[in-house]
């Protein structure tokens, strides 16, 4: 196969854009004010109904809302909270539309998911994200983001003038913003103190970002965002998901009391050349110990507990320490091998 003949590597922009290509027919009325009663004409016997906040706990989007389908797997459900204001419900009953779809109709889209992903866990996050794309592109037509966003230099003021041009959600309109982003770029929404209610991030930032009630870093721009009015091209590390850490500028602007809107590029907003450096991970100069066998946890990360894998025996932090099995040859509780039938100290002794 010639690399004209390869297959190109799917991305989560593409699949969105597969995604969206199934709701063409309906998109004018999914884009309406009425996205629940299109859903539910279009998407028989799909069921859309809001709910108290509190009945939503536990549902695996980082938005107010979930997709149903325990209950009767015949009828699925579209379920999302009745305190939040329009627009949000609008994004968030499109957002769970895509989950649907990926269970039915694009299931197709889940290996391209999987493939983008790498795990189970990565594969979650990536079709939350393509959800989240989904549901910000049948609300904002192109038209409106060309005609807002400049792409190689992404600005809080362009981020409110979408919103304004739309009357999209807040995160509709983050996620569109970035969307269109030629350069690393992230959009984050801060709803209390050091929060983050939402936040999301370009291709060109690999996946990486917050989830919704991550804390922020103490005296950054970001827990200063509800304080100031506003701030321009701060630079400041920025610190997210398992080891990443990455120096980059910030904006902010409060819209009011309880919202703030923070642009983080990699370019500075007030023009001026400056160089970002180069960030070392702070976990890299810690030295973590496995609780089962005693070797250095130095070897990739667990996507569950977001701590260090043991280069011996594998084990990482959701591990509990285990006692050391029997060895059939000296009889003692010593470490083993991964794979081996005796403990490390006689595989050693036969080696020499």
């Amino acid at each position: 196969m010639t690399s004209g003949e390869r297959t190109a590597r799917p991305t989560i922009e593409s699949v969105v854009g597969q995604l969206v290509g199934h709701v063409e027919h309906c998109i004018d009325d999914l884009s309406s004010e009425d996205p629940a009663a299109a859903v539910e004409l279009y998407f028989d016997p799909v069921k859309v109904r809001s709910l108290p906040a509190a009945e939503l706990a536990g549902g695996e989007c980082s938005i107010d809302g979930f997709y149903e389908t325990n209950v009767d797997p015949t009828r699925p459900w579209i379920l999302y909270a009745d305190d939040v204001n329009p627009a949000r419900a609008r994004f968030t009953i499109l957002h769970e539309l895509g989950h649907h779809l990926l269970m039915t109709a694009a299931a197709e889209l889940l290996d391209s998911i999987d493939q983008i992903g790498g795990s189970t866990v990565a594969a979650s996050r990536v079709e939350e994200s393509v959800c989240h794309g989904f549901a910000g592109r049948v609300l904002i037509p192109q038209r409106i983001v060309d005609s807002t966003i400049n792409p190689a230099a992404l600005r809080a003021e362009q981020v409110i003038a979408l919103k304004e041009a739309s009357h999209a959600s807040w995160e509709a309109a983050a996620i569109r913003a970035v969307d269109t982003a030629t350069t690393k770029a992230a959009v984050v929404l801060v709803r209390e103190p050091g929060v983050v209610a939402f936040a999301a991030t370009s291709s060109r930032m690999a996946g990486r970002g917050w989830t919704r009630g991550s804390a922020v870093q103490r005296d950054g721009a970001l827990a200063r965002a509800l304080i100031s009015e506003s701030q321009r091209a701060i630079k400041d590390v920025f610190r997210w998901d398992l080891p990443f850490a990455e120096q980059l500028y910030c904006d902010t602007v409060r819209i009011h009391e309880h919202l703030a809107l923070a642009v983080l590029t990699e370019r500075p907003s007030d023009g001026r050349f400056d160089i970002l450096e180069e960030v070392e991970p702070a976990w890299r100069d810690r030295e973590e110990f496995c609780s089962r066998c005693g070797e250095e946890r130095n070897d990739g990360w667990c996507e569950l507990c977001r701590g260090r894998r043991c280069w011996s025996c594998g084990s990482c932090g959701c591990d509990r320490p285990l006692e050391h099995p029997l060895c059939p040859r000296c009889f003692l509780r010593n470490a083993f091998n991964a794979g081996s039938s005796v403990c490390r100290d006689c595989e050693q002794n036969e080696a020499g």
